[in-house]
C-alpha cells in the first residue's frame, strides 16, 4: 500500500466524529473462523466488538490466548475455553502466511524493468524493488470515494481507512492487477476505461500515476524487512454510488466500507489521522488533484 510511516499524530476529534456519523458495512465472521465458535456464542459478539473477522485477524489480537482474552474482556471459564480456539487461529493463520510468501513476484530494477521473479518472502528479505497497485473508486457525481477498512489482522495499517490495494503476481500486466483487486476486494466488476460498461454498477479503470515508495515493515512475518515498490494507481469510476449492503468485501483484505467524500480525505492526509493510511505528502497531494478533477469534469 503506499504508507507513509513519519509523523503519525492523534487524528482530530472532529473529523472522526463526522467520519463515524457515515454509514459503513462492517464484515462478519468469516465461515472458517465462524465454524470454531460452535458452543461460545457468549464469546462471539465479544469478537464482532473488536471487528475481527477473519482466523488471521483474531490471531493478531495478541501475542498469546491471554493477553488476546484480556483485550476481549474474557472471565476466567470463557478464558479457559477461548484457548484453545486462539491456538487453532494461530495455526490457520501460519497457514495463510506460508502460502502468501511462496507466491511468485516480478522483481523489478531502477528502471522498473522486470529482471526475475522471486517468492514474496525473497522479495522482502532481500529488499528488492516490485509491482503493486492502488486503485480509487470514485462516484463523480457525488464527489465521494468508496473506501475499505484494512483487516485487523493486517501486520501493515492494521483496521486504517484506504483505497483497494495489492502487489503484482509475477507475469502480470499492472492493468489486470488493478482489475483484479477491485473485483477481489469489494466484488465490482471493472473494465479499462474506455471500454463500455456492461452495467450500472461497473467500474472503468484508468491509470493516472506511478511513484517509488520504500518502507520498512515493523510486524508480523516480514518485520524489520524492506518493502519497496513501483507504485501505479488508478481511477475507478462508478456512474452511482452502489449501496454497500451489495458489496462482497473479501474479510482477509478489507473488513469494511464506506463512502467518504474528498475533503474529508484531504483533511485527514493533512492531519495525519489515525484512522486512514497516510500517504507521501507528493502521493496525496496527486491522488487530490485527480480526484477533484473528475468531479469537475463530470460537471
Amino acid at each position: 500500500c503506499f504508507s507513509n510511516k513519519e509523523g503519525l499524530s492523534a487524528s482530530d476529534g472532529m473529523l472522526e466524529a463526522g467520519i463515524a456519523q457515515q454509514q459503513c458495512k462492517m464484515a462478519s465472521l468469516s465461515p472458517r473462523l465462524n465454524q470454531l465458535f460452535t458452543g461460545m456464542e457468549d464469546i462471539r459478539p465479544l469478537v464482532l466488538n473488536q471487528n475481527i473477522s477473519t482466523s488471521r485477524d483474531l490471531a493478531g489480537l495478541g501475542s498469546n490466548a491471554r493477553e488476546a482474552g484480556c483485550l476481549l474482556g474474557l472471565n476466567a471459564e470463557q478464558q479457559g475455553r477461548f484457548n484453545k480456539l486462539f491456538a487453532l487461529s494461530k495455526l490457520q493463520a501460519e497457514c495463510h502466511d506460508e502460502e502468501r510468501a511462496k507466491l511468485s513476484l516480478d522483481v523489478v530494477n531502477s528502471q522498473g524493468r522486470v529482471i526475475m521473479a522471486l517468492p514474496r518472502a525473497d522479495v522482502h528479505q532481500q529488499g528488492a524493488w516490485h509491482r503493486a497497485v492502488n486503485v480509487w473508486i470514485l462516484c463523480p457525481s457525488t464527489g465521494r470515494v468508496l473506501m475499505g477498512q484494512r483487516a485487523t489482522g493486517k501486520y501493515v495499517d492494521a483496521r486504517r481507512w484506504t483505497c483497494v490495494c495489492g502487489r503484482m503476481d509475477a507475469g502480470e500486466l499492472s492493468m489486470d492487477a488493478a482489475l483484479r483487486r477491485v473485483t477481489a476486494e469489494f466484488n465490482i466488476s471493472a473494465v479499462p476505461e474506455p471500454e463500455e460498461l456492461s452495467g450500472v454498477n461497473d467500474a472503468s479503470v484508468s491509470f493516472i500515476f506511478m511513484l517509488r515508495v520504500r518502507s520498512r515493515i515493523e510486524k508480523g512475518v516480514y518485520a524489520g524487512e524492506e518493502d519497496n515498490t513501483y507504485l501505479d494507481v488508478y481511477l475507478a469510476k462508478i456512474q452511482k454510488e452502489i449501496p454497500l449492503d451489495h458489496l462482497q468485501l473479501d474479510v482477509r483484505d478489507k473488513q469494511a466500507c464506506k463512502y467518504v467524500t474528498i475533503d474529508e480525505i484531504e483533511t485527514a492526509f493533512r492531519q495525519k489521522s489515525e484512522s486512514f493510511v497516510i500517504p507521501s505528502d507528493e502521493y496525496g497531494r496527486k491522488i487530490i488533484h485527480y480526484l477533484k478533477n473528475a468531479v469537475k469534469a463530470e460537471k
